[in-house]
């Protein structure tokens, strides 16, 4: 009887794979071709095995939008379907008349992230943007203090830190009080900060809830995170933007000393409601997650009525809509989110480069990294052919050396292009970008293809010329203290860093 080298045949069983997966790299893979360079050589150098692990887990091809992803996605979908198409035969309507002439240049926009970014026009009022931690964490805790009926929070990190902490007793104390608290945190985001730190708002009353579980076995969903930090007090007040609830983001942790630099917005209108729905989409859709419903009628049973309720809401439900949405003191909003199950997954990033081809003037930028896919990197090269004056804030002390690396070549490139980088004396957060100081956004979405494709993030767009003034101030505050540098300053860094910069660039299409 003949022995079997089991070996041997697991070698040659991999090895087998290995070519299927360079095969289907090659012929069947939609990515960019700089991906799937990088794919190809993971799969070619790496040892038998690895590199096929890699790819299911991070290339955010396989198992990104699974039936059940993709029924979650369209069960929420359908919720906001008759508002969207409500609004959209208003605008058809009234477009001539409008009185926001910003609104007016910028509707191929509007009508883009209504209709295919699902997401509603809504308005916002009494806006206030923190750029440092200690005094958004001031302004949240106060706030939080205040709430009567419920808080909506959602967040990539939350550390078990002295913010982490304090905003933890104020939630326990709150839900004991009968608000109803709903904490939604990203489990591999929150990896370090143990499961009994969250259990303590369960047991007060409150209801805490990890998306997409990863501390038990290794999903498939690792590589699909929840980027978003977002409050929601009352259906009253929102928060969103770059910062999470840890030390470091107030410069408060004494390992982490890095001056870090962030942007928060505040807002009140109806945009608050859109930001809540979208809350409440993620934290029912995760229900239907955990409880492995597999059809669109199952998943509807995590849904209640007042989530549907939401959307009307936000809608006005009135035939005054465009009047009270452009009432004097109000800002013009739209709230635009990246979901990987989404079919075409790139809302944010369609919405930034439809911004761009809109510039006239100027462009401003402010990312914690820059490692653009190519159709953003080519927006951005012909809108500076084409004069637009484009600046991008880029930090100087980094929390990924290997983003450092690769964002510094790519700035190193596009400085040839007409570009002007600044880099800011810390390590700047912010996540912004405004055009001809008419329409601006501020949200959690870097300019990196995990954000562009893989995380669930969003952002606000405000179309309004006052709100991107201060927007405007901000960040030119921020460049009169940065080093503006040019393609020379890359130039002479010595040989050796240089080409550590293309090798790290090489992989930016997996960072």
């Amino acid at each position: 009887m003949p022995s079997w080298n089991i070996p041997l045949w697991v070698h040659n069983l991999i090895a087998i794979s290995n070519f299927v997966f360079l095969i289907f790299i090659l012929f069947f893979e939609r990515k960019e071709s700089r991906r799937r360079f990088v794919w190809i050589l993971i799969l070619f150098f790496l040892p038998s095995g690895i590199g096929i692990v890699l790819y299911i887990l991070f290339s955010g091809h396989i198992f990104t939008a699974t039936k059940r992803m993709r029924d979650l996605n369209a069960t929420v979908w359908q919720f906001s379907a008759p508002m969207r198409e409500r609004q959209k035969k208003l605008l058809a309507q009234r477009r001539t008349s409008l009185s926001n002439h910003v609104i007016k240049s910028f509707m191929p926009l509007v009508d883009m992230n209504l209709t295919e970014g699902n997401s509603l026009l809504t308005y916002a009022e009494n806006t206030a943007i923190f750029t440092y931690g200690a005094a958004f964490f001031d302004d949240l805790c106060r706030e939080l203090e205040e709430a009567k009926h419920s808080i909506n929070m959602e967040f990539f990190i939350y550390r078990q830190d002295k913010i982490g902490t304090k905003v933890m007793e104020i939630l326990c104390r709150k839900a004991r009080e009968g608000v109803e608290v709903k904490l939604l945190y990203d489990d591999f985001g929150c990896f370090l900060t143990r499961v009994r730190f969250f259990h303590r708002l369960d047991a007060a009353g409150g209801k805490s809830r990890p998306f997409f579980l990863v501390r038990v076995g290794l999903p498939l969903t690792l590589n699909y995170r929840n980027h978003r930090k977002v409050v929601i007090i009352d259906s009253r007040i929102a928060y969103t933007g770059g910062m999470n609830l840890a030390d470091e983001y107030a410069n408060w942790n004494p390992r982490r000393k890095l001056n870090w630099r962030d942007t928060m917005v505040k807002m009140e209108g109806n945009c608050v409601l859109a930001l809540q729905s979208n809350f409440l989409g993620d934290w029912y859709s995760q229900e239907a997650w955990l409880n492995r419903s597999k059809t669109i009628e199952s998943m509807l049973r995590y849904f209640p009525p007042s989530f549907a309720q939401n959307f009307l809401d936000v809608s006005v439900g009135r035939e005054d809509l465009m009047q009270a949405m452009f009432s004097k003191g109000r800002i013009t909003t739209q709230v635009i989110t990246n979901d990987p199950s989404d079919s075409k997954k790139a809302n944010i990033e369609d919405a930034f480069i439809r911004l761009i081809m809109g510039a006239r003037r100027n462009i401003y930028i402010e990312t914690p990294y820059f490692t653009p896919d190519e159709e953003f990197q080519n927006a951005l090269k012909i809108a500076s052919y084409s004069g637009v004056k484009i600046s991008i804030v880029i930090p100087g002390d980094w929390d990924k050396f290997f983003m450092k690396a690769a964002s510094s070549d790519f700035a190193r490139e596009m400085c040839a292009d007409g570009i002007r980088f600044y880099i800011y004396p810390g390590f700047i957060h912010s996540k912004m970008l405004s055009v001809d100081g008419k329409v601006s956004s501020i949200g959690t979405t870097n300019i990196d293809n995990r954000s562009f494709s893989l995380h669930f993030e969003e952002n606000v767009i405000f179309y309004d010329e006052r709100f991107t003034a201060r927007c405007d101030a901000i960040i030119e505050r921020d460049m009169q203290h940065s080093q503006a540098v040019t393609k020379d300053f890359f130039d002479r860094k010595p040989l050796p860093v240089r080409a550590f910069w293309s090798f790290c660039r090489l992989f930016s299409p997996l960072m």
